[in-house]
């Protein structure tokens, strides 16, 4: 509410000043969702729709700021990333938390989520060639929630008798391609705090 009220309703927003992080705001309360189905389903049903109708309300804004107005800054390139995680997000939810999920919407958010997945794992090569920023955390979750909600949906299809051997290869390939990001992110970050570590013992501040 605070966000909202203090960059939404009270500032003149431009669409220059969305980014694909504000989908972590509104949708990102959606984790509840993730484990919710294992004590309370009826709070990850009730987290799911409203983290559904915040994402189908901001997806095309933001698709439309990172792929057509672009004018993003470096540090901010690595978070179009996040573009990917909503519709995982929200698939892994609708599967963990309803008994009998409509084959229709799975099959939305699964195809959606899979689009996005592979627009954003195509600029990875370029996005990876930008030097460190604390940024770099965005190539985190959204490639990790997307093998997940694959699992998942695959889990989903089985149960149906429609297996599908290529989405039981593609989920191991989405999976090690989630955890080589994940321990490239940390060793990233491990040289970056070791060098700002560094840099802080060097420090000798002047005599008063």
């Amino acid at each position: 509410m605070y966000f909202t009220y203090h960059h939404v309703i009270k500032a003149d927003l431009a669409i220059e000043a969305i980014y694909p992080s504000w989908f972590i705001i509104y949708v990102g309360f959606g984790v509840i969702t993730v484990t919710a189905g294992n004590f309370f389903p009826i709070i990850g049903q009730i987290f799911f729709w409203i983290s559904l109708t915040c994402y189908a309300f901001l997806l095309p804004i933001i698709i439309h700021r990172v792929f057509f107005v672009k004018n993003m800054a470096h540090p901010t390139l690595p978070l179009i990333t996040i573009v990917a995680a909503p519709g995982s997000l929200c698939l892994t939810g609708y599967l963990k938390n309803f008994a009998h999920p409509s084959i229709y919407l799975v099959v939305l958010l699964f195809i959606l989520s899979q689009i996005l997945y592979f627009i954003v794992l195509s600029m990875l090569p370029k996005l990876l060639k930008l030097r460190f920023y604390p940024s770099y955390a965005a190539f985190t979750f959204p490639l990790v929630i997307s093998a997940t909600a694959l699992f998942y949906a695959v889990r989903y299809f089985d149960a149906l008798g429609m297996t599908n051997e290529y989405l039981n290869v593609l989920k191991l390939i989405e999976l090690t391609i989630a955890t080589g990001m994940v321990v490239y992110v940390l060793m990233h970050y491990v040289f970056f705090l070791l060098k700002e570590h560094g840099k802080t013992n060097n420090y000798f501040p002047k005599e008063i």
